[in-house]
């Protein structure tokens, strides 16, 4: 007659547990758009609510609305600090840099 196997289970030893990404602000991207926002604050100023969304989307589609012609001009105006603000911030994230502030316990903000 065969004997029945013991089974020993072990605990394992546990490696370091993963914690859920949380959301953190890019400030690179967030100041490549603080030249539109502030050319949009300055039309809130000049003409309202409705020169805002015009300064808006001139800068980011790069229409404008009054003439009805694309400016590329324009485009590039609202879209190459941001482009370059998303080059910064993931320059910083090979360089590390973004580690080195989460280690440091700073909350939200990245580079």
């Amino acid at each position: 007659m065969a004997t029945k196997a013991i089974v020993r289970y072990r605990n394992r030893p546990r490696s370091k547990s993963h914690r859920r990404a949380k959301m953190t602000l890019s400030l690179a991207v967030l100041a490549g758009l603080a030249p539109t926002v502030a050319f949009a604050y300055e039309g809130l100023q000049a003409g309202g609510i409705g020169e805002v969304g015009h300064r808006v989307i001139g800068r980011l589609a790069g229409y404008d609305i009054n003439v009805h012609k694309f400016s590329m001009a324009e485009l590039g105006k609202g879209w190459l600090p941001i482009i370059g603000g998303v080059v910064a911030h993931k320059l910083a994230n090979r360089l590390g840099i973004n580690r080195m502030i989460a280690r440091a316990g700073i909350p939200i903000l990245r580079i």
